[in-house]
Protein backbone atom coordinates (compact mmCIF):
# COMPACT_ATOMS: atom_id res chain seq x y z
CA UNK A 1 0.00 0.00 0.00
CA UNK A 2 1.40 3.35 -1.04
CA UNK A 3 1.45 6.13 1.56
CA UNK A 4 -0.06 9.26 0.07
CA UNK A 5 0.97 12.83 0.80
CA UNK A 6 -2.17 13.61 2.85
CA UNK A 7 -1.34 10.78 5.24
CA UNK A 8 2.25 11.94 5.53
CA UNK A 9 1.00 15.45 6.10
CA UNK A 10 -1.05 14.22 9.04
CA UNK A 11 2.18 13.55 10.87
CA UNK A 12 3.33 17.07 10.13
CA UNK A 13 -0.07 18.40 11.13
CA UNK A 14 0.16 16.74 14.51
CA UNK A 15 3.47 18.43 15.05
CA UNK A 16 2.05 21.81 14.06
CA UNK A 17 -0.93 21.40 16.35
CA UNK A 18 1.47 21.32 19.29
CA UNK A 19 2.42 24.95 18.61
CA UNK A 20 0.79 27.00 21.35
CA UNK A 21 1.11 30.37 19.63
CA UNK A 22 -1.74 29.89 17.16
CA UNK A 23 -5.43 29.13 17.56
CA UNK A 24 -6.59 25.54 17.04
CA UNK A 25 -8.31 26.59 13.81
CA UNK A 26 -5.11 28.21 12.53
CA UNK A 27 -3.03 25.15 13.48
CA UNK A 28 -5.38 22.83 11.57
CA UNK A 29 -5.60 25.16 8.57
CA UNK A 30 -1.82 25.52 8.45
CA UNK A 31 -1.40 21.74 8.59
CA UNK A 32 -3.84 21.30 5.71
CA UNK A 33 -2.03 23.93 3.66
CA UNK A 34 1.26 22.18 4.36
CA UNK A 35 -0.28 18.93 3.12
CA UNK A 36 -1.61 20.75 0.04
CA UNK A 37 1.92 21.84 -0.88
CA UNK A 38 2.95 18.16 -1.00
CA UNK A 39 -0.12 16.87 -2.83
CA UNK A 40 -1.43 16.50 -6.35
CA UNK A 41 -3.41 19.46 -7.74
CA UNK A 42 -6.71 17.64 -7.13
CA UNK A 43 -5.90 16.89 -3.50
CA UNK A 44 -4.39 20.34 -2.94
CA UNK A 45 -7.61 22.04 -4.04
CA UNK A 46 -9.61 20.04 -1.49
CA UNK A 47 -7.13 20.75 1.32
CA UNK A 48 -6.85 24.48 0.62
CA UNK A 49 -10.62 24.87 0.42
CA UNK A 50 -11.11 23.07 3.73
CA UNK A 51 -8.33 25.10 5.36
CA UNK A 52 -10.19 28.29 4.41
CA UNK A 53 -13.46 26.92 5.80
CA UNK A 54 -11.81 25.88 9.08
CA UNK A 55 -10.41 29.39 9.51
CA UNK A 56 -13.71 31.05 8.59
CA UNK A 57 -15.71 28.86 10.98
CA UNK A 58 -13.01 28.94 13.71
CA UNK A 59 -13.13 25.15 14.07
CA UNK A 60 -11.46 24.16 17.34
CA UNK A 61 -11.31 20.39 16.85
CA UNK A 62 -7.67 19.35 16.49
CA UNK A 63 -6.66 17.58 13.31
CA UNK A 64 -5.63 14.55 15.38
CA UNK A 65 -9.23 14.02 16.55
CA UNK A 66 -10.99 11.21 14.64
CA UNK A 67 -13.84 12.55 12.53
CA UNK A 68 -12.68 16.16 12.84
CA UNK A 69 -12.96 18.50 9.84
CA UNK A 70 -9.20 18.23 9.40
CA UNK A 71 -9.39 14.43 9.28
CA UNK A 72 -12.30 14.60 6.85
CA UNK A 73 -10.34 16.99 4.62
CA UNK A 74 -7.40 14.58 4.53
CA UNK A 75 -9.73 11.72 3.61
CA UNK A 76 -11.45 13.73 0.87
CA UNK A 77 -8.07 14.82 -0.50
CA UNK A 78 -6.90 11.22 -0.58
CA UNK A 79 -10.06 10.24 -2.43
CA UNK A 80 -9.59 13.08 -4.94
CA UNK A 81 -5.98 12.07 -5.51
CA UNK A 82 -6.89 8.40 -5.97
CA UNK A 83 -9.70 9.25 -8.39
CA UNK A 84 -7.36 11.38 -10.48
CA UNK A 85 -4.76 8.61 -10.61
CA UNK A 86 -7.38 6.00 -11.52
CA UNK A 87 -8.76 8.02 -14.44
CA UNK A 88 -8.05 6.23 -17.71
CA UNK A 89 -5.43 7.73 -19.96
CA UNK A 90 -6.46 9.06 -23.34
CA UNK A 91 -6.47 6.47 -26.10
CA UNK A 92 -3.47 6.74 -28.37
CA UNK A 93 -4.12 8.51 -31.62
CA UNK A 94 -3.99 6.43 -34.75
CA UNK A 95 -1.05 7.09 -37.01
CA UNK A 96 -0.65 6.61 -40.72
CA UNK A 97 -1.33 3.22 -42.34
CA UNK A 98 1.93 1.42 -43.14
CA UNK A 99 2.71 0.85 -46.81
CA UNK A 100 1.69 -2.65 -47.87
CA UNK A 101 2.65 -4.59 -50.97
CA UNK A 102 0.32 -3.60 -53.82
CA UNK A 103 -0.43 -0.13 -52.43
CA UNK A 104 0.02 2.62 -55.03
CA UNK A 105 3.27 4.55 -54.97
CA UNK A 106 3.03 7.44 -54.25
CA UNK A 107 -0.10 7.09 -52.14
CA UNK A 108 -3.24 8.75 -53.48
CA UNK A 109 -4.01 12.29 -52.45
CA UNK A 110 -6.82 12.62 -49.93
CA UNK A 111 -8.57 15.89 -49.23
CA UNK A 112 -8.37 17.29 -45.69
CA UNK A 113 -12.06 16.52 -45.19
CA UNK A 114 -11.43 12.81 -45.81
CA UNK A 115 -12.90 12.71 -49.33
CA UNK A 116 -10.99 11.74 -52.40
CA UNK A 117 -9.48 8.70 -54.06
CA UNK A 118 -8.89 6.00 -51.47
CA UNK A 119 -7.85 3.35 -54.00
CA UNK A 120 -10.07 0.74 -52.34
CA UNK A 121 -8.95 1.46 -48.76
Amino acid sequence: MKITAPILALTAALGLSACGEKTPAENTAAALENAAEQSTPEAAAVLENQADQIRDQNVTAPISEPGSPGQQALQEAGNAQAAAQAAPAAAPSQGAKPHAPGDPVPPPKVAADGTGNHAGH
